[in-house]
């Protein structure tokens, strides 16, 4: 996804292997140069622990995003 298309509370699905096993939703909450920082809403339960680790926010490079549908 673009950055420029992405703006603070945006809700968008993404999927980070080196942190989470299971993809995840999260809130724009500070947009960067090329990521953005995610606050985690919602992800798959067996990732708890290590959403919990990250006080449930992520930064994510932003072309590895998609919107969540209305």
């Amino acid at each position: 996804m673009k950055l420029s298309s992405i703006k603070i509370g945006d809700q968008l699905r993404g999927r980070v292997t080196e942190d989470l096993e299971y993809p995840f939703v999260g809130t724009v909450e500070k947009i960067y140069t090329n990521s953005v920082l995610l606050a985690i809403t919602d992800y798959d339960q067996q990732d708890a622990d290590n959403v919990a680790e990250l006080n449930q926010k992520i930064v994510v490079a932003a072309d590895s995003l998609t919107k969540v549908g209305k």
